[in-house]
Parts: structure tokens; sequence; C-alpha cells
């Protein structure tokens, strides 16, 4: 007998479990597979055949599941005893923002194997996110009913939030993330991880006096929202990039809590370290600075003494 674990929603991962008769061998091994129901469930197969007539890769699985939809005789069973503790690699997760850190991280946790949904503005990027066997979602931010009917859509594990307005749309920085925690609490989903910023909150000290000046008020809308998070309930983790770079990354990035250190880092490398972050408990609760370690701005100018937070 061999038994499906699965998510929900149009694209799951599947964890086969087979255990033969004449052995007490176990093997897992991943197929992809849409499920209906709304919580990880066991699907009992008659055979082994039976599973790979299902699908043969994640590209063909998701052009399939926009045309068909599992048969409704389909006999699905709770199998909470089955279930497995949530990775990288059997995840489903939200990424929202349309473009630099946001994309970076999709592309990360599409290849490290999460089952990604990329919530966006507009179809930029669709051709790149079909291609990685991730799905788009089109959607506003600011957009309430719509961040709700996402999250209806599927079982998400996670929320990361990447979105920025920038000067001229400061109220994204402030709105989105306490939109998106709001609608997180309601639809279950405990997992939220914020980008906000080197020079929000308590890392204010971290930036001079010319950066404040022309970011003053994003970096103020990224605090209040920061606040919104830490008090939502949720098992947040906050993570403070400083000057992002739109170069290659270098594996060089690094997190502390100490929020006087000042740096820059690549996208990638921010997105790298949210997957190191994504279910790593020892991040859960914190408030963490994001730099490579080998550009450090002042004030810093050393991270003797600075403690890190090794994962």
């Amino acid at each position: 007998m061999e038994s499906l674990l699965c998510s929900t929603g149009p694209a799951s991962v599947v964890s086969v479990h087979s255990t033969s008769a004449t052995s007490t061998t176990t093997k897992w091994r991943n197929v992809a597979m849409a499920c209906p129901a709304p919580a990880r469930l066991a699907i009992h197969l008659a055979s082994s055949a039976s599973v790979s007539q299902v699908l043969t890769n994640r590209t063909d699985f998701l052009s399939m599941s926009r045309r068909t939809s599992l048969p409704r005789e389909t006999r699905c069973e709770a199998g909470a005893d089955l279930e497995e503790p949530v990775t990288v690699d059997n995840s489903t997760v939200l990424v929202v923002g349309g473009g630099g850190v946001g994309m970076e991280t999709v592309r990360v946790l599409a290849k490290a194997g999460s089952w990604v949904t990329a919530y966006q503005r507009n179809e930029k990027f669709r051709p790149e996110i079909e291609g990685l066997g991730s799905m788009l979602a089109l959607g506003d931010v600011l957009d309430v009913a719509t961040i709700e009917k996402v999250l209806r859509s599927n079982s998400f594990d996670a929320i990361v939030c990447t979105v920025g307005g920038g000067t001229t749309h400061p109220e994204v920085d402030k709105d989105g993330p306490i939109n998106l925690a709001n609608a997180a609490k309601k639809a279950g989903v405990k997992r939220f991880i914020m980008i906000s910023s080197v020079g929000a909150g308590d890392s204010v000290k971290a930036v001079d006096d010319k950066t404040l000046a022309v970011l003053k008020t994003v970096l103020e809308a990224k605090e209040v929202a920061e606040e919104a998070v830490k008090s939502s309930g949720l098992s947040y983790t906050i993570i403070r990039p400083g000057g992002l770079l739109a170069a290659p990354p270098t594996g060089n990035g690094i997190l502390t809590e100490n929020s006087g250190v000042s740096g820059l880092i690549s996208r990638a490398d921010v997105a790298s370290l949210v997957m190191k972050v994504l279910f790593n408990e020892k991040s859960y609760g914190k408030t963490v600075t994001a730099i490579d370690q080998d550009k450090l701005l002042p004030p810093t100018t050393s991270l003797d003494g600075v403690e890190l937070l090794n994962l």
C-alpha cells in the first residue's frame, strides 16, 4: 500500500510512502499532484503505476493543473499522523513583491524545491516564474480583498513580504506588511518574514545623516510596519538589509541582532538568507540586520565583537 502526503491547492508537493508486503523497508519519493481538500491528506493508491502516471515533472503538472482537477472519486483520508515537518523543500510559500529581493527569493526557493506563488502587480516576470515551476498571482498589496483571496487559494506554510514603495509611496512600506500580516492571521498562516531596511527602528543609528534625510519617511513607515508584525502573534522574522546591490551572490551574507551594524549586500544574498531562516526556529521572533561581511560601511569598520546569528 502506498500513501500520498499532499498539501492543498493547485500545485502541491507530495511524498509517497511505500511499504513492501515482504519487507519492512520504507521509501519516500516526491511527485506532484493536486488535492482540493482543506488540509494535508493521506491518499491511498492502488499501485505504484498510479503514481508514475500522475505527472512526470513540476512544469508539466502546473500546465495540466490549469486544465484538470483531481477526480471526485479519489478517496482522501486525513493523515495527520503522516505529516512531515515543514522544510524548505516541502513547503508552500507566498512571496510578495514584484522585483529585486522578491524575484530573487522566488528563484532561490523554487530551485530549492518549494512550491512558490509570487504575488505581484503585473505579468512582467510570468514567463520566468512559470519556467521555475512556480505560480503568479496578480494583485496589489494594498488590496486586502485580493490578498485574502490568494491566501484562500492554497494552504501556505509561510509568507515572505518584500514590498517597498520608496520615497514616492511610503504607504506601501507601512500598509503592505500590515495588510499581509492581518490576512495571514485570518488565513491561519503562522510563519511570516518581512524584509525591512537598516535605518528602521533602533537601527537608525547605523544610517548616516544624508541617507536618513532622503529616506526618513520610508524608514518611519517601515518602523510602523515592523511594530505591527511584532505584535501580530505570528512567528515572524524581520530582516533589515543594508544597502542593496544588483550583483551576483557572494555567499558572504550574514545576520546579526546588533542594530548598529551597517554595510552593503546583494539582493541575491538577501534571498539566500531568507531561505536559511524560513523554517529555522532560531530566527523566530527576531529582528536582524543583513549585510555582506566583506562590504562594511561606517559606522561599522569591523565585525570584531559582533555576535552573528548562527543558523
